[in-house]
């Protein structure tokens, strides 16, 4: 069994990872994707500014600047609890929200002109005696979007709904 320095390392690392992927995926700053990182593993209670500061090795002013820019963004929320003054930041599904809708635009956008790039060369086979273009090949790929999509969607709509259950509930 594990102690809890290797853990504490091990849970770095996973940061340090999802940190670098987030960074090229949201173009996020190092500081604000280790946080969005640090937060995704601990989601459940989500963490205050101080654990943060602790955990991240980083100033508080570098911290609180980060915070509020993934607050703008949608991709953090924070929440109190009673008799404690402090803020618990967690992920906020607004933000999963909106990134499921951003890929879902772009797959859509990328079926489309799949779809027009394959209608284009079944008009042209239409006009030569012999085929010019090979269709079949982009069967798979726009089998493969149409799928993504279809799941993505479906996902979306789940998450709207725990959302929307959510804010009655907290009502």
């Amino acid at each position: 069994m594990k102690n809890l320095l290797e853990l504490e390392k091990q849970k770095k690392l996973l940061v340090e990872s999802f940190g670098l992927f987030m960074e090229k995926q949201e173009k996020l700053t190092p500081i604000a994707a280790r946080i969005f990182a640090t937060l995704l593993i601990d989601k459940e209670n989500g963490l205050t500014f101080e654990e943060l500061v602790l955990f991240l090795e980083a100033s508080k002013s570098t911290i609180s600047t980060n915070l509020k820019t993934l607050r703008n963004a949608e991709m953090i929320s924070y929440h109190t609890k009673p008799g404690d003054r402090k803020k618990y930041f967690t992920l906020s599904p607004v933000g999963f929200l909106a990134r499921i809708r951003e890929n879902l635009k772009m797959y859509k956008t990328e079926q489309e002109l799949l779809k027009e790039v394959r209608d284009y060369k079944v008009l042209v086979n239409k006009n030569f005696k012999e085929d010019k273009y090979t269709i079949d090949h982009d069967t798979p790929y726009l089998d493969f979007l149409t799928n993504t999509i279809s799941q993505l969607e479906q996902l979306h709509s789940n998450i709207e709904s725990k959302c929307s259950l959510l804010s009655v509930k907290n009502t």
